[in-house]
């Protein structure tokens, strides 16, 4: 996977560039799926054309003098889109001027502190959308993972082999995700010539106006996050449906036994378990069960993370805990 690299990995190739390291960085911070998702550069300018393997070849047992037929393998082709953000942050530069001077080390890092909640906001939209969005619905954005893991239902869902029902009912349910990135089964990528993660400009001193229309001068940063989803082959992807976390019946381990067995191979690529803040205190709390056999705490980028059978949770708190039931 020569041309795919996860989000740190960029952010230590960026040298002398402090500002972005310490941008991605906190991307990471905040949204533990950026460390796993490997990127690429898209093939056809903001999209990303890919083969997908529908059908395998036929093979067959040769005997001695005995040919056998030639075999042919089925493809399609599917285009994935990708979607960009923006964010325009304004400082007063009086503020500036008593945190230590404009250009100055101590304001530029006072500067980038008071941009963060411009880069939170956009990194819980990307993260958001990389479960639930919907190009259909939203255009400017880009298709996540819920709309190809939608149903049970086969005759309406192509990946509802994929798709584990919990046996939760009503619409404050949630879900884990089993996922596999890699170069042949799921990957992010971000549009010809743009740069992969947060892209960082500062528009420096502009005019600007309070609410109530009144002039003063600000130094601007503006911040630009373009990337894609291609899901090549959704058998490297589990969705565990319908949890219900107050149900006295429900048995997540069970139900994750289940969902690692239904991955085609957990060894094809980076495997990683998604689930929320509520899901992965009780995952912990079963780690720490005397008779558990399942769940281990192991090192994981330098931390303590709980896996199971060798496969890290990831807490990703964009996974809503008001699911509607699917079907």
């Amino acid at each position: 996977m020569e041309n795919f690299a996860t989000l740190q990995d960029i952010a230590a190739r960026q040298g002398g560039d402090k500002t972005i390291q310490k941008i991605i960085e906190f991307q990471s911070k905040t949204n533990r799926i950026l460390d796993d998702m490997i990127f690429c550069e898209a093939n056809e300018k903001t999209t990303h054309l890919t083969t997908v393997r529908t059908k395998l070849p036929e093979v067959a047992w040769r005997m001695i003098n005995r040919g056998v037929k030639p075999g042919k393998s089925g493809t399609s082709q599917i285009s994935f889109t990708s979607g960009g953000m923006e964010a325009l942050a304004k400082v007063d530069e009086r503020l500036l001027h008593v945190n230590g001077g404009v250009g100055s080390e101590t304001a530029n890092g006072w500067r980038l502190g008071e941009n963060a909640a411009y880069q939170q906001s956009m990194n819980h939209e990307m993260a958001t959308t990389l479960f639930y969005g919907d190009e259909k619905i939203n255009p400017a954005g880009f298709t996540g993972l819920g709309a190809y893991y939608y149903s049970t239902d086969k005759a309406n869902c192509a990946a509802a082999d994929y798709v584990l029902d919990a046996g939760g009912t009503g619409n404050n349910l949630t879900s884990i995700w089993f996922i596999v990135w890699g170069q042949n089964t799921m990957h992010g990528f971000t549009p010809q010539g743009i740069p992969t993660g947060f892209k960082y400009r500062d528009n420096g001193r502009v005019k600007a106006y309070d609410e109530a229309g009144g002039e003063f001068y600000a130094y601007e940063s503006q911040y630009n996050w373009d990337m894609g989803l291609a899901v090549r082959d959704y058998r490297y992807g589990v969705r565990v449906c319908n949890i219900d976390l107050t149900s006295s019946t429900l048995k997540l381990l069970d139900l994750m036994i289940e969902a690692y067995n239904r991955v085609e191979d957990m060894d094809a690529g980076k495997p990683a378990i998604y689930c929320n803040r509520q899901v992965m205190t009780k995952i912990d709390l079963l780690a720490q069960d005397k008779h558990n056999v399942n769940l281990t705490i192991d090192n994981y980028a330098g931390k303590k993370i709980t896996h199971f059978w060798g496969t890290p949770f990831r807490r990703c708190d964009n996974i809503l805990n008001t699911e509607e039931q699917i079907v």
